[in-house]
């Protein structure tokens, strides 16, 4: 893909994740500091902005990542979405998965394990 992002590419992935998964109730904003940064701009080169954005898009779409797990906790942060290939690529599978009507949760209580 993109061999050096763009700090506004890097800007657009991280305002994705913002808008995706940070909402917050009193206002508060995550920050874009440098691993972030870092982690944003090397996934970006892998994958492009888009599948990056569509990683994002599809943590929302686990049932684990969003909080229903034994420990009760969201694992949404954007460090996690794009991790590695493995995750980035899980992330894509969700985000596919929901986008032809099908539902994660439904997948797992049918014994087709996603996770």
């Amino acid at each position: 893909m993109t061999e050096d992002p763009t700090p506004a590419e890097i800007f657009e992935v991280f305002q994705h994740w913002v808008a995706t998964c940070r909402t917050s109730a009193r206002g508060r904003k995550p920050i874009l500091g440098d691993k972030r940064r870092r982690k944003i701009k090397q996934a970006i080169a892998l994958y492009g902005v888009e599948d990056c954005k569509d990683a994002i898009r599809g943590v929302i779409h686990s049932p684990w990542h969003m909080g229903h797990n034994p420990q009760g906790k969201k694992y949404d942060d954007i460090e996690l979405i794009l991790r590695d290939e493995k995750h980035i690529e899980m992330f894509l599978d969700y985000a596919d998965t929901a986008d032809r009507g099908i539902k994660v949760f439904e997948l797992y209580a049918n014994g087709d394990e996603p996770f």
